[in-house]
C-alpha cells in the first residue's frame, strides 16, 4: 500500500514507518509543502529496481555497440529485442 506523509510526520514517525515498509510491504511518499519528493522503499524492491537498472544499462551499451556498423533493419530488430527483453523483466516483476 502506498501512503503519503508530511516531511515532518516522517521525521516523527520514522521508525514506525521502516516498520511498515520492512515488515508489511507498504510504500511512502514523503511530501514537503504538498510536493512530493522523496519515497521510502524497501529493500527488496529497491534491489529489484536497481537490477532492472542495472541490466538496461548493459543493454543499451550493448545495442550501442551493436548499433555503430549495422544497417536499418538490424537496428530495427535489435530495438525489437530489447522491448521484449524489458517486456519480460516487468512481467517477471509483477509476478513478486
Amino acid at each position: 500500500m502506498e501512503k503519503t506523509v508530511s516531511a515532518i510526520k516522517a521525521r516523527q514517525n520514522l521508525g514506525e514507518i521502516m516498520n511498515e515498509v520492512s515488515l508489511r510491504g507498504d510504500d511512502y511518499v514523503i511530501e514537503r509543502s504538498g510536493k512530493p519528493m522523496v519515497a521510502i522503499i524497501s529493500m527488496s524492491k529497491y534491489s529489484v529496481l536497481k537490477n532492472n537498472r542495472n541490466k538496461l544499462k548493459k543493454s543499451v551499451g550493448r545495442f550501442h555497440d551493436l548499433m555503430a556498423d549495422s544497417d536499418p533493419e538490424e537496428m530495427e530488430s535489435l530495438v525489437m529485442e530489447a522491448v521484449q527483453e524489458t517486456r519480460k523483466v516487468e512481467r517477471e516483476n509483477k509476478k513478486k
